[in-house]
């Protein structure tokens, strides 16, 4: 399984504006089931002068294509947002990842 760690960064001065726009976002696109499993759906931490926060899915197989457009999408509704950044990581599970080396992972 694909993990899917999202990660936005922006000033510290535009929170109140990047959380409005998270709520309405959030109302526009409610987390879809179908493609994944939120692991963590918004953490938040200060670091200097800006604010970084992140999420973690867990996309369901044959649907990260889907889940990415999505992502994609999401973000562009904070594009007119000064200083706003996006990443998106992808991870393997060990589920996945340990075969690929010749191991199991344990139950």
């Amino acid at each position: 399984m694909v993990l899917v760690l999202s990660t936005t960064r922006f000033p510290i001065s535009k929170a109140k504006e990047v959380g409005k726009r998270y709520l309405e976002v959030s109302r526009k696109f409610p987390p879809d089931k179908t493609l994944g499993k939120d692991i963590l759906r918004l953490g938040t931490r200060i670091i200097g002068d800006e604010v970084e926060s992140i999420g973690l899915v867990e996309v369901k197989e044959g649907k990260y294509d889907e889940y990415l457009e999505l992502t994609t999408k999401v973000e562009l509704m904070y594009a007119d947002i000064e200083g706003i950044n996006f990443k998106v990581d992808l991870f393997l599970s060990g589920v996945k990842s340990l075969p690929l080396v010749g191991l199991e992972m344990p139950e």
